[in-house]
């Protein structure tokens, strides 16, 4: 996991490097050319570093609060009616890892809607345009969605969900696939109209797996699969999509 950490690092530092080092071989070029004196020399250099620190600052993408799945995933693991890693999958994908408006101003992770019931409790929601599919076709909607004052919050009432809503998930909430195979049998549907989300999710959970599990992740992936069949919890469908996600390697 050490292995993990230190690559996650590099990979968020480099391009604030690769900008320092264009900006500053930009103002080296300018400083041969225009600032000839000594003095002139030290006062531009001192300035234009610090230009070129606030330019990366601007410029390179952040992530919203720094957030990373590795901190939902451990946040999650104090709730038992979710298995950490398929809430994790499910949530990264919902926010586009991290990045929706949704999750930025609401904590709201998974797209949970805001109905008339929270609505007359008077608790907070947001008005967002959401993609859904109807009749075959993907559509924009407007919807209120739920909003929480923190992470917290909102695995409080995400948790409480599965269980009331999603039994399945739950009942397997030690096993990945059988978690994300149960959001396609809740009491009252699927979780999602996309007719392809479960496909999505499956190849989500492939390329998260490693940050999370670290080397044996393939192992523990297959391992889980071969339980999740052996249960019948997953329709045949599901079953090709795993392998799909996972490259044949089943």
């Amino acid at each position: 996991m050490e292995f993990w950490g230190v690559s996650v690092i590099l990979r968020f530092c480099y391009p604030f490097i690769h900008l320092i080092f264009i900006l500053m071989d930009c103002l080296k070029k300018l400083k041969n050319r225009y600032f000839i004196g000594a003095e002139r020399c030290r006062l531009f250099l001192r300035y234009g570093g610090l230009f070129c620190l606030l330019f990366c600052l601007l410029a390179v993408p952040w992530r919203a609060e720094g957030f990373s799945t590795i901190d939902f995933y451990r946040a999650a693991k104090k709730y038992k009616s979710v298995n950490p890693f398929g809430a994790a999958v499910h949530c990264s994908h919902e926010t586009g890892d991290w990045q929706s408006r949704l999750w930025r101003e609401g904590k709201n992770g998974a797209g949970i809607k805001a109905n008339k019931a929270w609505k007359t409790l008077g608790m907070p929601y947001i008005d967002i345009l959401s993609e859904e599919h109807i009749g075959g076709k993907s559509v924009m909607v407007r919807s209120s969605f739920r909003k929480y004052r923190s992470l917290k919050k909102f695995l409080g009432d995400y948790s409480r969900k599965i269980r009331d809503d999603y039994p399945i998930s739950a009942k397997h909430n030690n096993n990945i696939w059988g978690y994300l195979g149960g959001l396609y049998k809740g009491r009252y549907g699927k979780w999602a109209t996309d007719h392809r989300y479960f496909e999505k999710l499956a190849l989500k959970a492939v390329k998260l797996a490693p940050e999370i599990y670290g080397r044996a992740w393939k192992k523990k992936l297959h391992r889980q699969f071969e339980t999740a069949k052996g249960f019948g919890i997953l329709e045949k469908w599901q079953e090709r999509a795993i392998e799909t996600a996972m490259g044949g390697g089943l």
